[in-house]
């Protein structure tokens, strides 16, 4: 019951939070205001949510704008990450996303960025978008699995995803999260307790493959965030 109750106080925040993030990003849409309201949107969705937020390594997060890349577990996922950040954050995301009711047009009014995978003049339109976003000294993140895990268990890093890595020059940070599985199991929006934690690692070096292949790039972040969840799993550090 108390799950369910958190639900509903979830949902009907995210429509609220949505509809003034529409109306502020069309009333005042040279000051980002829609991102700040999305921005309280994440922290409200954590508090609410009644989950404790742990998050380590900011001190690797390096000044200026970066592209965060992360693995994918839940729809906690985004709060998350909008909660764990002091500075804009914005999300590379799939179009499909964009459509959803109320949250898709918030996004894109909070100057998130949606990509027709399908389409490759709509990559040149996001890498030159992306690009004013990062050099606005914005983070922007994202979720090469393109879909969520059940489990925590991390799937394989599409390619694709590393387009803007590859081409902005930008610094590539691989960020950890873990519990959002738990809190939100795939499938459901019924919450659940939950720990969360989202950890920054050290930015790619250019041996690691930044400033390389969007295949090499891919293959070096997943293996530090691999390697990241094997490590906090054998000394007990992950969340419960």
């Amino acid at each position: 019951m108390r799950g369910a109750l958190r639900s509903l106080i979830l949902v009907l925040l995210t429509a609220g939070s949505s509809l003034a993030a529409i109306l502020a990003g069309r009333l005042f849409p040279r000051e980002d205001r829609a991102g700040r309201v999305m921005g309280w949107w994440g922290r409200a969705f954590v508090r609410l949510g009644g989950w404790k937020l742990r998050v380590e390594g900011m001190e690797n997060l390096p000044p200026g704008g970066a592209v965060l890349v992360s693995n994918h577990q839940s729809v906690v996922d985004i709060p998350m990450l909008l909660s764990a950040f002091p500075r804009p954050v914005r999300f590379l995301a799939k179009r499909e996303l964009g459509g959803i009711l109320l949250l898709g047009k918030a996004m894109a009014a909070a100057e998130n960025l949606f990509i027709d995978r399908e389409d490759p003049r709509d990559a040149v339109r996001m890498l030159r978008e992306a690009g004013a976003r990062l050099r606005d000294g914005r983070l922007v993140v994202v979720f090469p699995e393109g879909t969520r895990s059940g489990d925590g268990s991390i799937g394989e890093f599409r390619p694709g995803a590393f387009y803007l890595a590859q081409k902005s020059g930008a610094p590539v940070v691989p960020v950890y999260i873990d519990g959002g599985y738990r809190a939100i199991p795939k499938g459901g929006f019924r919450v659940r307790s939950a720990e969360l934690l989202v950890r920054v690692l050290p930015p790619l070096s250019p041996g690691e493959g930044a400033g390389g292949s969007k295949e090499r790039i891919a293959a070096a972040v997943r293996a530090r965030i691999f390697r990241e969840r094997a490590r906090a799993a054998s000394t007990g550090e992950g969340v419960k």
